[in-house]
């Protein structure tokens, strides 16, 4: 989940719904990251560097987008699903 918006997206053409477009899996995606240790994992940087620079056939010019500007520390919703004691 953490790289369909920013490889699979532009990359692949998977282009007709981001995650950020449903808010279930948006909220999902933040917490999945926000669980301790997840974090020091993800290095948005390398994965797109990593996707745009290997696949020749797709992108030859081995251009890496900026873009997009992604949160996954922001606050999510899921606390709505905690049952209370």
């Amino acid at each position: 989940l953490v790289r369909f918006d920013p490889v699979y997206v532009g990359h692949f053409k998977c282009n007709l719904r981001r995650i950020a477009d449903y808010p279930n899996l948006s909220n999902y995606l933040r917490d999945l990251y926000q669980v301790p240790g997840v974090a020091g994992t993800v290095s948005l940087h390398h994965i797109k560097a990593h996707y745009y620079g290997s696949h020749e056939t797709i992108n030859p010019t081995h251009i890496v987008p900026v873009g997009p500007e992604l949160d996954y520390a922001a606050p999510h919703d899921r606390n709505r699903f905690r049952k209370a004691a």
